[in-house]
């Protein structure tokens, strides 16, 4: 049990596979419902996305995502009470109060186990849940590692006794029918893959910023050609503001995985570069092996991908980061491409 994202899973995922292969014999499923009262908007997009990844891992099998209702919580909770697990376990970092309670639940009389991020008042507040469980420990903050890979280096060593995973993060494999698409659809020559968009306003990178760079880049290198990505819900409003921009001349396209999550890492590999802010663009980019510019806050500095590239560093907002800043960074990269 995990509040799962797709960044969440680049890093927590090599552990599930270790977990696998110490022990064979194990039918692993995962509850990604991160527990909140109020369903998000990206919800539902976040849920078809990550089950299609997890689905293709071939060491994973029933999904329990994000509920559009407690009704639909509810039912997830009795489905996975009927399916009798020997062990549940769950690492929480976000109301891991209802992560101590669910995981209970769905054990019954068999072994739930934990690590959870509570304050003093609420370990006080909810010291029966935490009691119910059958082993727990408490979490270290994140902040105290050098990087989230490290986090969870740890809390999984301390549930979980197997050996370490031979990677930090996933080395992910897209399917050769999904690379072929991408070719078959576009072209791929000199692409930078550019994402200005997260699920909170601090982390976004504004448009008129990813424009300013784009002119940048092109100035300097007028063959390359640009791809902005965006989720679905929030492509036909880029498409909208970019036919009422002037672009001058410059090949700029959009981008959304509206049928599979794989679309999206098979556009990514065929990019020469990526431009992303804190998301699992730029992770997924180090899982594929393609040089970023990653653009994170300075409170994020531990969830700065580990791929080839360059973090640039804002102070509470991404788009304190300037568009110059980015495109020379970007067009450095791309000369050592």
């Amino acid at each position: 049990m995990s509040h799962l994202a797709i960044g969440d899973y680049v890093y927590q995922g090599v552990f599930l596979q270790q977990l696998a292969a110490t022990y064979p014999h194990l039918q692993i499923d995962i509850w990604f419902d991160d527990c909140r009262d109020n369903t998000k908007t990206w919800h539902s997009g976040r849920n078809q996305i990550l089950s299609q990844w997890l689905e293709s891992e071939p060491n994973i099998g029933t999904l329990y995502p994000n509920p559009s209702s407690p009704k639909q919580r509810q039912q997830q909770l009795t489905q996975a009470q009927n399916a009798q697990y020997d062990i549940v376990f769950f690492i929480a970092t976000q109301r891991s109060e209802r992560f101590c309670k669910y995981a209970r639940q769905i054990a019954g009389d068999n072994f739930a186990a934990g690590a959870y991020l509570l304050s003093p008042w609420q370990k006080l507040c909810n010291s029966a849940h935490i009691k119910a469980l059958d082993a727990s420990i408490s979490i270290k903050e994140s902040a105290q590692f050098d990087h989230i890979s490290e986090f969870y280096q740890h809390h999984f060593g301390a549930l979980i006794e197997m050996p370490q995973p031979a990677f930090a993060f996933q080395q992910l494999q897209v399917p050769q029918s999904y690379l072929a698409a991408v070719q078959s659809s576009q072209s791929t020559d000199n692409l930078v893959f550019i994402n200005h968009l997260s699920t909170t306003h601090k982390r976004d990178w504004q448009l008129s910023q990813v424009l300013d760079c784009i002119r940048a880049m092109h100035h300097r290198q007028p063959n390359l050609q640009f791809i902005i990505n965006a989720p679905t819900e929030m492509l036909p409003a880029l498409e909208s503001e970019l036919q009422a921009t002037d672009l001058e001349g410059i090949r700029v396209t959009t981008f959304s995985a509206k049928q599979h999550f794989f679309q999206l890492p098979a556009m990514i590999s065929h990019a020469k570069i990526v431009i992303s802010v804190e998301t699992a663009i730029m992770h997924l980019a180090a899982s594929l092996g393609v040089p970023a510019v990653a653009l994170i806050r300075e409170k994020a500095h531990h969830w700065r991908p580990l791929g080839p590239g360059e973090v640039l560093v804002g102070s509470k907002r991404v788009d304190s980061i300037s568009a110059q800043t980015v495109a020379d960074k970007a067009l450095a990269l791309l000369a050592n491409a």
